[in-house]
């Protein structure tokens, strides 16, 4: 299945297509679509074909990413279930680039950083983000194969209508 949206954030525009995975969950999804409100000013892109310079030599593709003007990885963001090995491999190949996990509950969010303040000796490398459990279902009830989203956006909150839905939220750090 394909997904349009077409972004109105921050005083600017952009139109974004995604498919979604034989294998993928809707929640996966919507948290893809969230990041890339989240992390608007970076023009995330969700849909990075593994030929492209930036992967050279990666055996795994994020499920959003932000490049700098010399095509090197700026922002490594993973969505839902991450395995922890994969993270940490993330955290070596990519030194400089800013490596993010967005969950879909605060539950979700402290359990991983609990995982990875246990499993990984650079833990501290790995932002984990989450939605508050309410907010994520209203995010994810709204999200369709359509959406126009408007509003204003930062790293860590969004305020916006997504199809009709109004949204205030903040998301936690953890």
């Amino acid at each position: 299945m394909s997904y349009r949206c077409e972004f109105n954030l921050n005083g600017g525009r952009r139109k974004l297509v995604m498919t979604q995975g034989s294998q993928e969950p809707g929640d996966h999804v919507a948290l893809r679509l969230a990041a890339c409100a989240l992390f608007w000013p970076l023009e995330p892109k969700v849909e990075l074909s593994p030929k492209h310079p930036a992967l050279a030599g990666v055996e795994f593709r994020p499920d959003f990413i932000a490049l700098n003007e010399a095509g090197e990885v700026l922002l490594w963001g993973e969505c839902g279930n991450t395995s922890l090995n994969k993270l940490d491999k993330l955290t070596r190949r990519f030194p400089r680039a800013r490596i993010v996990a967005i969950r879909g509950s605060e539950t979700e969010g402290r359990r991983m950083r609990s995982d990875l303040d246990e499993a990984l000796e650079r833990s501290h490398r790995v932002e984990v983000l989450a939605f508050r459990s309410a907010d994520f279902a209203v995010w994810r009830g709204a999200v369709g194969e359509v959406n126009e989203v408007f509003g204003e956006a930062d790293e860590k909150s969004l305020n916006l209508v997504i199809n009709q839905t109004p949204l205030a939220c903040d998301l936690a750090a953890y």
